[in-house]
């Protein structure tokens, strides 16, 4: 379940890089909003799913996996960054066609990916000091 948790991760930060790096085109060239933008915005949500589902498993599949605080922190900050990309997805969602923006998905990906790359920093900085 580790391995799987691991790889899973690397998919989910590949499809939010990819959602920004669409978002930021699509706003760049101030080009129409398209239905691709919704598709990877909700790839990316359903990834983060995974990789909270997949993460309480290996916290809880594991009898000697001691909780400490950069674990806490590993958790709040993915599920900071779930609740925000799921934000972000449901509010274009709910908008009109004609009113859906890229910029509101460079700001909900854009510091979802930051929250995430905090999170994956607290538990590589964690296990160097182990």
């Amino acid at each position: 379940m580790n391995a799987l948790h691991f790889w899973l991760g690397h998919a989910v930060v590949i499809l939010g890089v990819a959602a920004l790096g669409y978002a930021l085109w699509g706003m760049a060239g101030k080009r129409p909003y398209k239905k691709r933008m919704w598709d990877m915005a909700s790839a990316f949500v359903i990834g983060l799913y995974l990789q909270i589902v997949t993460g309480f498993f290996v916290i809880f599949s594991t009898t000697n996996r001691s909780f400490d605080r950069s674990l806490g922190f590993h958790m709040v900050l993915s599920m900071a960054a779930t609740a925000l990309a799921h934000f972000t997805y449901s509010v274009s969602r709910r908008r009109p066609r004609e009113d859906r923006t890229y910029s509101t998905h460079v700001w909900g990906v854009g510091i979802a990916l930051a929250l995430l790359a905090g999170g994956i920093l607290v538990i590589l900085v964690s296990n160097q000091r182990a």
